[in-house]
């Protein structure tokens, strides 16, 4: 086997170990983990908004019912002053004020329970989400205990790869090794390659008969290259 063939087989693993990290960062794994986890985050959004909303209510219930008692002490106070008047006129004055604190007090009312109705729904909602919420748990570790396997394996693979490499390089000329790395950097697939008739495996431009025997016939110590892209050719 010719010094270029030993090249060409590290650069056929080079492509290997290249195409298993793209495997990598395109694993069907990693989609599944992507969606369990927006999935998770798109419940526990909605879970929070039903804190918030409860939270919020019940601060105000708090507020309301303070008004409320506010109002009911007023009430008591204005009445007991109306059993104690006699002129018309202030009589008129106190019915009209026990009238208005009577009608705030009853909106107090209504706002209380319309807050303890988005209690309860939000509640409600609350309890509706919480078997998605653990579901959705459950489907992200499974999906992320996926991904770490299909990782492993490929980690695995591209190890006994790059080991592979390794015993590959060392029966080629460090000095070869050099320019085929530099090579690599502009054609990563192609930096040595072979001949299909007179194409280029690298270029797939077509080299002349008069220029392919001018490369077969070259001192051993240089090495052939296609005119166009510079690549290596194997013959």
């Amino acid at each position: 086997m010719s010094v270029l063939s030993d090249l060409l087989a590290v650069q056929t693993t080079d492509i290997a170990i290249s195409q298993a990290k793209h495997r990598v960062s395109h694993l069907q794994e990693m989609v599944d983990r992507d969606v369990a986890k927006r999935t998770l985050a798109e419940i526990d959004a909605q879970i929070a908004i039903c804190d918030a909303e409860i939270v919020a209510s019940n601060a105000e219930i708090t507020k309301v019912d303070r008004f409320s008692h506010e109002h009911d002490d007023k009430l008591i106070k204005l009445n007991r002053q109306l059993k104690t008047v006699i002129a018309p006129r202030e009589a008129e004055a106190l019915q009209h004020e026990i009238a208005t604190v009577t009608s705030e007090r009853s909106a107090l009312d209504d706002r209380e329970l319309e807050l303890m109705g988005i209690v309860e729904s939000a509640e409600l909602r609350k309890s509706e989400l919480a078997p998605l919420q653990l579901s959705a748990k459950s489907s992200l570790v499974a999906a992320t205990m996926a991904l770490s396997s299909a990782k492993q394996k490929i980690d695995a693979e591209i190890a006994l790869l790059t080991e592979q490499r390794s015993a590959q390089a060392l029966v080629v000329p460090q000095s070869l090794m050099s320019t085929y790395e530099a090579k690599r950097k502009h054609r990563p697939d192609g930096a040595v390659c072979r001949l299909t008739g007179p194409t280029c495996g690298s270029c797939h431009l077509d080299i002349s008969q008069g220029e392919i025997n001018s490369l077969r016939t070259l001192p051993v110590d240089e090495f052939p290259e296609c005119p166009h892209c510079g690549s290596f050719i194997v013959f």
